[in-house]
């Protein structure tokens, strides 16, 4: 079955709302991702359980190899959201985003979402808008 749009913003939603709390809990976060299913049921995968403090390229490559090769039957749509420096070629408003790769059949964005932290006392975390960029997909491919 196709993913609705709505099941896209969903997770979309999900996934910028828990890098947002991260972002001003902690000022950075580990790479994580999650999938939606055709009823809207949201499932995290956060790529570790903790045992020590592992590289975040580490936990995203995890991440993306379970994505690629071993997803939930059931999920529709997957998302894998990193802290990321957007590239310059992007002149986006902030040198920092969120980068969520949004994935279903027939759909493959990374989409980010610059951001600052804008009091480091109260880590208060200004999103700016998102842009989207069309890339070849990695987790549904069949």
């Amino acid at each position: 079955m196709d993913v609705t749009q709505e099941r896209l913003n969903q997770l979309l939603t999900f996934s910028m709302d828990f890098a947002k709390e991260m972002l001003e809990e902690n000022g950075d976060f580990y790479p994580f991702g999650a999938t939606v299913s055709e009823e809207g049921k949201l499932a995290a995968d956060p790529g570790h359980e903790g045992d020590g403090e592992p590289e975040a390229q580490d936990v995203y490559r995890v991440i993306f190899e379970r994505f690629s090769t071993g997803r939930p039957a059931e999920a529709l749509a997957a998302a894998l959201v990193a802290n990321v420096t957007i590239p310059d070629e992007f002149e986006a408003p902030a040198k920092d985003g969120v980068r969520v790769h949004l994935e279903s059949k027939g759909y493959a964005r990374f989409i980010y979402v610059p951001y600052e932290i804008v009091s480091a006392d109260a880590r208060e975390v200004r999103l700016h808008d998102p842009f989207a960029v069309e890339i070849s997909p990695s987790f549904f491919t069949a």
